[in-house]
């Protein structure tokens, strides 16, 4: 070796010394490519690329998942249900069996703020993660909460294609919540299959559980739950009752009329008396409306008097603005007083005129 000539393995060591201490001067790039020294910054930089249809940001969204600490994983994941496009979705697929807890988890939260055009596919992904967490037999049940965002998940973006888990779910889940969101999901998307799955859990599940499967027959609209919805019309549990009589409702419309007048006539509880009157006017039965303004006024509970406002002012006459005036004048409850005012100024435009009955209006 010539003498004062440096060893080719020591002159590679020092530029590699130089060129990382360049990079640690200048704003960098993280292993995964996003902009930042810091993980906090490149987490900060991922969620910036969440930019709704940005195809183009995906691969280095995916890399930075693959590679970066967990805390710009997450950013990267959330980016991606921003994006929303079928290969965002694709992308998040790829993660959906991650062996972290968290990521699964962040995986199903993302998919939930996906584009339209992607809820089938989101679907399909969910489906498969809440299918892989269910529990291996009595008490093992370590994947609860990535089954659980799932399910909430399948309720936001509502794809017929989730019906068939979901309806399992209802009925088998050990997690009352996971059945919950499940009972709900299945009535906004009006699954008639789920209707003998909503009849047994009316039977068998919670108070919660029971009142919404009550709800959720009533959205689906198939007559074939006009029985077990009537029954409910006597259920031991008060909001069920009061959600029985909207059910009934909706699935006869002014057929309804006797079995809710029954109901109403017997009712005890204020607060689904006061449903079951608002259903009689919708039904069809004027005369209802005087039961609501008294309610109003008269009702026990402050609850209870603020939905006959709320019902007041979807349904009722010109002449009630004078007892809505009244709550608003002499309730002490800020509900109360906040839904008659409403109330009120609903049918001021329904009825023009209908202002010389209150004098000053509110806010006059």
């Amino acid at each position: 070796m010539h003498p004062g000539r440096r060893p080719p393995i020591l002159v590679a060591a020092v530029l590699a010394a130089a060129i990382l201490a360049v990079l640690a001067a200048a704003p960098g790039c993280g292993p995964g490519g996003l902009k930042g020294r810091t993980p906090d910054e490149r987490s900060v930089a991922a969620a910036e690329l969440g930019v709704n249809g940005a195809d183009q940001n995906v691969p280095i969204l995916v890399e930075a998942i693959e590679t970066e600490p967990d805390v710009v994983q997450a950013g990267a994941i959330t980016a991606l249900g921003r994006i929303g496009t079928p290969a965002a979705v694709a992308a998040l697929a790829k993660f959906a069996h991650s062996e972290v807890t968290l990521t699964r988890r962040a995986v199903c939260q993302a998919l939930q703020d996906v584009m339209p055009a992607a809820y089938p596919d989101a679907a399909r992904v969910l489906v498969e993660i809440g299918q892989s967490t269910l529990p291996k037999g009595p008490g093992d049940d370590p994947n609860m909460e990535v089954r659980r965002a799932a399910v909430t998940s399948l309720a936001v973006i509502q794809s017929p294609l989730s019906a068939e888990f979901l309806i399992d779910r209802a009925l088998n889940d050990p997690e009352e919540g996971v059945r919950n969101a499940s009972v709900k999901t299945l009535g906004r998307l009006k699954e008639p299959r789920a209707v003998d799955a909503l009849e047994k859990i009316y039977e068998v599940d919670d108070e919660k559980n029971r009142a919404w499967a009550i709800e959720a027959l009533g959205e689906i609209g198939d007559p074939r739950a006009v029985p077990t919805v009537t029954k409910a019309l006597a259920d031991y549990h008060g909001v069920t009752r009061g959600k029985a009589a909207w059910s009934l409702w909706q699935l006869q419309q002014a057929g309804c009329v006797p079995a809710v007048q029954q109901a109403l006539a017997a009712e005890q509880d204020d607060l689904p008396a006061i449903v079951m009157a608002h259903v009689l006017v919708l039904a069809g039965q004027p005369q209802a409306i005087e039961y609501l303004e008294d309610q109003l006024i008269r009702g026990r509970t402050n609850m209870a008097r603020a939905e006959a406002a709320r019902a007041l002012g979807e349904v009722g006459r010109k002449e009630s603005v004078i007892a809505l005036d009244r709550a608003f004048r002499e309730d002490r409850d800020g509900l109360v007083l906040r839904e008659s005012s409403l109330a009120i100024q609903k049918l001021f435009e329904k009825y023009p005129g209908s202002e010389s009955l209150v004098t000053p209006p509110p806010g006059g």
